[in-house]
């Protein structure tokens, strides 16, 4: 921490993307799990609050879980009225208070510059929202490589990312053959929207 404020979200904004690479998650919904929501021993995050409206279960894997371990861990020592309430937070500053969106977006551009990554700016990324797309890619390219057929995968991805219509789905999957040649074998004329023409 480069200075002593206790409002800092540097606590929790690692764990934060993380989870938002991982699950497709939405910033927002991410930051209004409670403690009540997070079932690490069956291995899924209860989503209340969405976007849609419309609650749903989010499998974690054996990594992440770990991960969330050791952030509560470490989050539960703090002396911090109430922290380990059911109707508590989740992500919490080092004071305790609500990790609101905008500390998660500060820490994440700070991120881009140490890294050296330019940041282009007017909704053209690298933004949070960017880790969403990127783990919905990922999860169709991890289904088609352990043979999962592709148009069968995307309403699998459709429902862990909360969206109404494969169509909002589409957006975020759109593939080129020149990233992934060995995908365009398993892809039937039916789902060729996936792969654009360039």
């Amino acid at each position: 921490m480069y200075d002593r404020h206790m409002s800092n979200a540097l606590f929790c904004v690692p764990v934060v993307l993380r989870l938002l690479y991982s699950t497709g998650l939405r910033v927002s919904e991410a930051l209004s799990i409670k403690n009540v929501d997070v079932k690490l021993e069956k291995g899924y995050i209860h989503i209340r609050k969405t976007k849609n409206g419309s609650e749903r279960i989010v499998p974690i894997n054996d990594n992440l879980n770990g991960v969330l371990q050791q952030y509560i861990s470490y989050r539960d020592r703090m002396p911090i009225s109430r922290v380990c309430s059911p109707n508590s937070f989740f992500f919490i500053k080092s004071d305790g208070t609500y990790c609101n969106p905008q500390s998660v977006y500060w820490s994440f551009r700070k991120l881009l510059a140490e890294c050296g990554i330019p940041y282009i700016g007017n909704h053209h990324g690298p933004r949070v929202h960017d880790l969403r797309h990127t783990f919905a890619v990922h999860a169709m390219v991890q289904m088609a490589h352990n043979s999962h057929d592709l148009y069968s995968s995307l309403p699998v991805i459709s429902a862990c990312l909360g969206h109404k219509s494969l169509f909002a789905t589409e957006q975020y999957v759109r593939l080129t053959g020149e990233m992934y040649p060995e995908l365009i074998s398993q892809c039937s004329p039916i789902n060729a929207f996936v792969y654009p023409k360039i």
